[in-house]
């Protein structure tokens, strides 16, 4: 496993065309790393917060780029 490449505090934003057409589109706004997941099939997951609404959520590493 790599380690994350992202750090608690930081704001990240959803990259384009990361989810399929079946699971809707890349959420928007911007998002703050609230906690550091263990990975899946080889990928890290992040458990990020929405600066907007509070919304939580977990995305994978390659889902999401800093702004």
């Amino acid at each position: 496993m790599d380690p994350h490449q992202y750090r608690v505090g930081q704001t990240v934003r959803f990259s384009k065309n990361t989810r399929g057409i079946d699971l809707g589109a890349a959420p928007t706004g911007n998002f703050r790393v609230v906690g550091l997941l263990p990975d899946t099939q080889g990928r890290n997951q992040y458990r990020v917060e929405s600066v907007h609404d509070g919304h939580q959520r977990v995305a994978v590493e390659t889902e999401i780029a800093l702004l």
